[in-house]
């Protein structure tokens, strides 16, 4: 694994994509010190972190669209498979590197609100733990990437699927507010989830049965749920579009709370989409 980690990062900063992802992370939090803390006088800098996770829309799938994708087309993915690293150990030396090349400009970034304490009041405990959840939200988002970017072949491909995927958790507080909060309109919802989930799971394993079984377990669960106990269905769609709204879960953090229950979230999603790559590797390793 070790080796692995190694070659990830000497590859980020060989060439270009280490760099963009660096400079586009202190561009960003730059850019917003300069603007709230500094013209308009707030002395809150967890305003910069706040308003600068939209840079995640764009310097993730940058960040990890190679990491997989690229060993699949140059077909040097057959080295690693051949080699005796377990899948686990590719994966998450890889995940380690780009969680490294996403913690360096946050380092470098929390030294902002130690020099500007130096000059006015800055509240420290809230500036860091808002940094902190940031980071974790960053890490949730690279396993996404990452995810995405050992079931396609093609960089770009993985890198656009990234993005949208990173899309819909940004406005998935709006979208969920949007939709109907009825029992019939959850039932639906779900259904269609079912089956998107279902058929991620028939790229996953190629196999029909297996697909076909999760299916009708699903549905026929649903349906239960349903004529059974519908009212479980009710406000369903709005807890199950807040349950993947990472982005609108930082606002706690900027407000001076430390919700620990997001930053266990965070770590478990991150670990959730981590080992979901390991079974997609693993899979392309066998088949």
């Amino acid at each position: 694994m070790a080796g692995i980690y190694k070659k990830e990062m000497r590859s980020y900063f060989r060439g270009l994509m280490g760099w963009v992802f660096l400079a586009l992370i202190l561009l960003t939090f730059g850019i917003y010190t300069s603007v709230l803390c500094l013209s308009k006088g707030f002395a809150d800098f967890s305003l910069v972190p706040y308003n600068a996770q939209f840079v995640f829309l764009i310097a993730i799938p940058l960040l990890t669209m190679r990491s997989l994708a690229e060993e699949r087309r140059q077909h040097t993915d057959q080295l690693l498979y051949s080699s005796s690293l377990s899948s686990a150990e590719i994966v998450i030396g890889k995940y380690l590197s780009c969680v490294t090349i996403l913690a360096l400009p946050l380092v470098i970034s929390c030294l902002y609100p130690l020099v500007l304490s130096g000059h006015g009041r800055v509240v420290l405990e809230t500036t860091f733990s808002t940094m902190l959840a940031f980071f974790l939200l960053g890490c949730v988002l690279t396993a996404i990437g990452l995810f995405f970017s050992a079931l396609s072949t093609n960089q770009f491909v993985s890198a656009a699927i990234s993005f949208c995927a990173l899309l819909f958790c940004y406005f998935a507080n709006d979208l969920g507010s949007l939709l109907s909060t009825s029992i019939a309109a959850a039932f639906y919802f779900f259904s269609v989830l079912a089956i998107a989930a279902v058929a991620l799971l028939r790229v996953m394993t190629k196999n029909w049965l297996a697909a076909g079984v999760a299916l009708l377990i699903l549905e026929g669960g649903l349906l239960l749920i349903y004529l059974f106990v519908p009212t479980i269905l009710d406000g369903s769609v709005a807890a199950a579009f807040g349950s993947i709204a990472v982005f609108a879960k930082l606002e706690t953090f900027s407000n001076g709370i430390l919700n620990i229950t997001v930053l266990l979230q965070y770590v478990s999603l991150a670990w959730l989409f981590v080992f979901f790559t390991i079974q997609a590797v693993e899979k392309r390793r066998w088949s």
